[in-house]
């Protein structure tokens, strides 16, 4: 962690993962907030629907179609998001929790690391 304090790490995180949404998912988010709480980071953005997605949404069969497919692109960029994490804050990530609503477009990510960041960083 080289001495980061917290918020430098939430700030460092904000920024890394608001390029990887855009270069890796295509998306960008209205707003990215990022939380150190103990051994996990969550990362949550608001409003990361394109208007076609905003319009799939719209009916029950559209929100599974959207929800399934953020879904699989996570999970097809977990390495990535691993090797992103651990090169930040040198923590290894244990667990990653992806959650998506499309009634709202806010995607949460919650990373599960093997250290307890908060004990760790310089204040």
């Amino acid at each position: 962690m080289n001495g980061k304090t917290k918020q430098e790490i939430e700030s460092a995180v904000s920024e890394a993962m608001t390029k990887f949404l855009k270069e890796q998912l295509g998306e960008e988010a209205e707003t990215v907030t990022v939380q150190v709480a103990d051994d996990a980071i969550i990362v949550r953005f608001k409003g990361v629907m394109s208007p076609a997605e905003r319009f799939l949404v719209k009916n029950q069969e559209g929100m599974r179609l959207i929800k399934e497919l953020k879904g699989k692109l996570i999970e097809r960029a977990r390495p990535l998001l691993e090797t992103m994490i651990k090169n930040l804050i040198d923590a290894e990530v244990v667990d990653i929790h992806s959650s998506f609503d499309p009634t709202t477009g806010e995607r949460i990510e919650i990373f599960t690391l093997n250290k307890d960041l908060e004990k760790i960083s310089s204040v």
